[in-house]
């Protein structure tokens, strides 16, 4: 198969596009390598070794970069790519001829006779990265000078001018010990140079305009080490292992049995996937796409909610469970996660988040015990595993919806009429969660939409799954229960003048603001709204806030309409969920377009239509991964994290779903 993303020359010495194009590596545990396609790094979050203390959070960036210099007979060309101030010019940029992900990063480089190749590899479940240099073409006098840039500080800060580290080094042939300070982990190169030059530490001024961008701190400061010098020949390749692991590392070889195996294994799970048993490109991406999120924690599973920023988290975790771990075939796996999951249960909720540090979880979240249900209903669906559901799931199920009815922790509980409301003051409980100041931007504190379709959702779940376990008793209870939920969801949420569906239901009266989270009354397995009504909101949802790339969160025209997610912090926090686009909600209007127009080959071919932008936006931003969100308005930017996994978990379940529907009959 051809490589995943083959970018030639003319875009790698474009800086303007260059700069834009960004790639991902993880190592399942949190950890990742992160850079520009021409290897200069525009964010704080870029690096090529940033660990997780406490995996998969706490993450710490240790090994900044490499710089690259090439002598060929006489001739010194610099390869490297950096911008120091905002005039800087990515200069190394003019000899690189080509970059591909396939399925690494691997970068090519053209000086005087010389072709040379560059191939990034991080190993799995090791904090440790690869890299390896080879020639592809040229002879003589050939040598590669290659220059490492570290730092131990938080991925989420940079170091100040006045930034000291007490640096250590020790050297033994072929490898190089360094400790950046006495409460870092060491840092371990191993390599085949054939000489490395006496250390001359000096501090190194990188420039990240997107950081800039985004109205955070900007200028960061870096040690650069000692000078690894290689003679390159066609025999041997050049290879620096860099590691935090106290046992010694795998060499590069590794690496070459690792690509083989990871192409063989993406290439032969996208054709198992693919109706037709043929090659996908955009399934191929999407696989080794969602491996990117899946982490170990302690000895389970979770899911890292996005890259660079983001840790793992209940909501995010149970959205992606399905098209991550179950349309991929992945069921252990998704077994672990749910499992994992329980150890932090309390009171009816699962956390929200895992903070970025050695903290305990928060659990002010409404709906993720909500999908957590979902997901259980969706792994049994794929799996038939009783006995999980019988123990210990289905316990848990009833237990959170006691606490629903109960009452819980934020102001979570079910009135009188069966409707579930939720939030307190200060808290935003929904996944619309942007605050300032302390400041709810939708501040949706009252019975909401989304989650009394998910409600309902849950308790026929519970009764579904009942019933599996011969429990009438429980069957019947939750059917009488769901029942009520569904005919006062209909007739307190269903705005007859607009034809659509309220957002919240709030104390001082009904919100009618047209939002996508009413698309969940009519795209869950077991939708809460049917008919002429489910129609009516489709509709609306199509046409006010349907994009090339996922549903906008709020309809153009509202007074709070945002066109643009830029500016500084309180701007782009204000912007949230305030119009721009979220990619992950494609899934839930394929759904609701299934759902709601028919399971038709002719209905799926118009779903697949509306994920094409999606797919060919893997070939853009993060390269092989899908953007968080969207500007609102055409050309509409890719912002957020630019590696997001419920983008690429529900883009992956329904274009897995699309497929079969459509294809089906060839089969």
């Amino acid at each position: 198969m051809n490589p995943l993303i083959d970018i030639d020359a003319e875009v790698c010495q474009d800086a303007s596009r260059a700069l834009e194009l960004e790639w991902l590596l993880t190592n399942g545990l949190g950890g990742y390598a992160a850079s520009t396609i021409i290897g200069c790094n525009i964010r704080r979050y870029h690096g090529l070794l940033n660990i997780a203390l406490t995996p998969p959070t706490n993450r710490r960036l240790m090994l900044v970069k490499y710089d690259e210099k090439l002598l060929v007979d006489g001739n010194e060309y610099s390869l490297s790519s950096n911008l120091t101030t905002v005039d800087a010019e990515a200069e190394g940029q003019r000899f690189m001829s080509n970059f591909r992900l396939d399925p690494f990063p691997i970068f090519t480089f053209a000086a005087g006779d010389c072709e040379i190749e560059k191939r990034l590899f991080m190993v799995q479940k090791k904090n440790t990265v690869i890299v390896r240099y080879r020639i592809i073409s040229g002879s003589g006098d050939i040598k590669l000078i290659v220059t490492p840039y570290v730092t131990f500080r938080d991925i989420h800060t940079v170091n100040p001018n006045s930034h000291s580290l007490d640096m250590n080094m020790e050297e033994c042939p072929g490898v190089l010990h360094f400790r950046a300070s006495a409460d870092a982990p060491r840092l371990v190169f191993y390599h085949n140079a054939e000489s490395i030059s006496k250390p001359k530490y000096s501090w190194a001024r990188f420039y990240y305009p997107a950081e800039e961008g985004l109205g955070f701190e900007h200028v960061d400061f870096i040690l650069k080490m000692c000078e690894f010098i290689f003679t390159l020949s066609k025999e041997i390749a050049a290879s620096i292992t860099a590691t935090s692991e106290e046992e010694t590392s795998p060499s590069a070889i590794y690496l070459e049995r690792e690509e083989i195996r990871r192409h063989q294994s993406f290439e032969k799970r996208a054709i198992e996937l693919h109706p037709l048993k043929q090659e996908d490109k955009y399934l191929l991406m999407l696989l080794k796409a969602s491996d990117s999120f899946i982490v170990k924690r302690g000895d389970g599973v979770s899911i890292i909610a996005g890259y660079p920023w983001f840790t793992d988290s209940g909501r995010a975790s149970m959205v992606s469970l399905p098209g991550l771990l179950l349309a991929t075939g992945r069921y252990e796996e998704a077994r672990s996660l749910l499992i994992s999951f329980l150890r932090y249960y309390k009171d009816g909720l699962i956390p929200n988040i895992f903070p970025d540090g050695e903290v305990k979880p928060l659990y002010n979240t409404i709906d993720a015990s909500l999908w957590f249900i979902h997901a259980i209903y969706e792994y049994y669906l794929a799996t038939r595993d009783l006995d999980t559901i019988c123990n210990p799931l289905m316990e848990v199920v009833r237990d959170i919806i006691q606490n629903y009815v109960k009452g819980t922790r934020f102001g979570i509980c079910q009135d009188s009429d069966g409707l579930l409301r939720g939030g307190e003051k200060g808290w935003q409980i929904t996944w619309m969660d942007a605050k300032v100041n302390g400041r709810g931007i939708t501040p949706r504190i009252g019975k909401n939409v989304e989650i009394n379709a998910l409600w309902y959702h849950a308790l026929r779940i519970a009764a579904y799954l009942s019933d599996l376990l011969g429990d009438e008793t429980g069957f019947t209870a939750y059917e009488i229960h769901a029942e009520k939920v569904r005919q006062s969801f209909e007739r307190k949420f269903w705005f007859e003048d607009g034809g659509y569906l309220y957002d919240t239901l709030g104390d001082t009266g009904p919100d009618a603001s047209i939002r996508p989270n009413q698309i969940f009354a009519i795209s869950l397995p077991n939708p809460i709204l049917t008919g002429e009504k489910a129609t009516a909101v489709l509709e609306t949802v199509r046409r006010f806030l349907l994009t090339p790339y996922g549903l906008r969160s709020l309809a153009p025209g509202h007074p709070d309409y945002k066109k643009c997610y830029r500016g500084n912090p309180l701007n782009h926090d204000i912007a949230y969920h305030q119009g721009t686009v979220w990619a992950w909600l494609i899934g839930p209007y394929v759904d609701a377009l299934l759902n709601v127009k028919g399971c038709s080959r002719d209905v799926a071919q118009e779903g697949l239509l509306s994920l094409q932008p999606l797919l060919s936006h893997l070939e853009d931003a993060c390269v092989g991964s899908i953007s968080e969100i969207f500007d609102a308005e055409p050309p509409h930017t890719p912002r957020g994290c630019f590696a997001q996994a419920w983008s690429v978990a529900e883009l992956l379940r329904v274009y897995v779903r699309l497929l079969r529907m459509v294809y089906a009959e060839s089969e």
